[in-house]
């Protein structure tokens, strides 16, 4: 039996990840706290709270938002690997994009360190703020269906062509990984030898070319399929007649966060 090739290992684990992070539907049914807030309720509150994050610059203030956001995870069930695993990776991107400015920053240093304090403080706030946001949009899309969201923008009176851009873009991510999927499968049941590394640079070439070509193409097939059975229209949601328990304690919540920022 051949071995897996690297670019074999590469796509097959990168196509994993998209799909685990993007088919997380187990989450929003299940009973939590968030689970049981009105989607629109949910986007405002949230997107309240990154408001609140991205305009102060305290370590304090941003490690008490990421806290909120861990607190949240919690009363809301979410499970701790599936909410860790879209946690860490846009903080630790952050966090090394932004390192050199513990070194350039001006300012009393820390000890014998070429490190100054200015520029530490203000790594570790971009870093913890990054986390905080990251934590509160997961909570958006791990405790509510997209579909939810979707109409919890409607609700809202966002514009039509970006609710449509985002349904599009979100549904043509999962043809893209899946067809990825299929074609690292189709590949690996091909190879019969052990590729060596020049072979396994060249075929990485084509196999990306004929990805590219074939995601475009089902995507156009998948386009003209939904333009045959008339798509294009809204998908339909439960409707909530008037606001329950729920939407007012996460209410309280975020109005607390709010007044304790605010006045901390």
């Amino acid at each position: 039996m051949a071995r897996v090739d690297p670019l074999d290992r590469t796509l097959a684990a990168l196509a994993d990840s998209a799909r685990w992070f993007l088919l997380a539907e187990d989450v929003p049914q299940r009973p939590g706290f968030l689970q049981a807030v009105a989607p629109s309720v949910k986007l405002v509150g949230l997107l309240a709270l990154v408001a609140l994050t991205v305009t102060h610059r305290d370590l304090p203030t941003v490690a008490a938002m990421a806290g909120l956001a861990v607190a949240l995870a919690a009363v809301s069930r979410v499970p701790a690997r599936t909410f860790a695993g879209r946690l860490v990776g846009p903080p630790a991107f952050a966090l090394v994009a932004v390192a050199p400015q513990a070194l350039l920053m001006g300012g009393p240093t820390l000890g014998s360190t070429p490190l100054s304090a200015a520029g530490v403080e203000y790594v570790a706030v971009f870093t913890v703020r990054v986390a905080a946001c990251v934590g509160f949009l997961s909570l958006l899309l791990l405790t509510t269906p997209f579909a939810d969201v979707l109409a919890g923008l409607r609700r809202l009176r966002a514009p039509t062509i970006a609710v449509s851009l985002l349904a599009i873009t979100y549904r043509y991510l999962h043809l893209f990984f899946a067809e990825l999927e299929r074609m690292v499968r189709a590949r690996r049941g091909r190879t019969v030898t052990d590729p060596d590394l020049r072979r396994t640079w060249r075929d990485s070439g084509n196999f990306l070319g004929t990805f590219l070509l074939r995601s475009v193409e089902r995507g156009e097939r998948v386009q003209r399929a939904a333009r045959a059975r008339g798509g294009g229209g809204t998908t339909p949601v439960r409707a909530r007649a008037t606001p329950g328990a729920p939407d007012a304690a996460f209410a309280l919540v975020v109005a607390g966060a709010v007044l304790g920022v605010v006045l901390a």
